[in-house]
């Protein structure tokens, strides 16, 4: 299966890109996600820790599970005034 992660800020300067596919054998967990997200994008690994994902428009805890048909975010830290 191949999941397609949408990029903000950083993590889209990191990779040149506003999204990245990240390819995954079976469902995995948002925890799982970042572990290959890291294993398949080396420059996105520094920020990964202070990341979030969305999925589907909502804030996902590491536990919950994604497919192929969600629509994944990953959003770094933002600051602003």
């Amino acid at each position: 299966m191949t999941l397609k992660i949408k990029l903000f800020a950083a993590a889209a300067q990191a990779i040149g890109n506003d999204h990245v596919r990240v390819a995954s054998e079976t469902p995995v967990t948002i925890q799982t996600l970042k572990l290959l997200l890291a294993e398949q994008h080396p420059s996105l690994e520094s920020i990964l820790p202070y990341c979030r994902f969305a999925v589907n428009h909502e804030f996902a805890l590491d536990e919950d599970a994604v497919s192929a048909d969600h629509e994944l975010a990953l959003i770094p830290p933002v600051s602003g005034g």
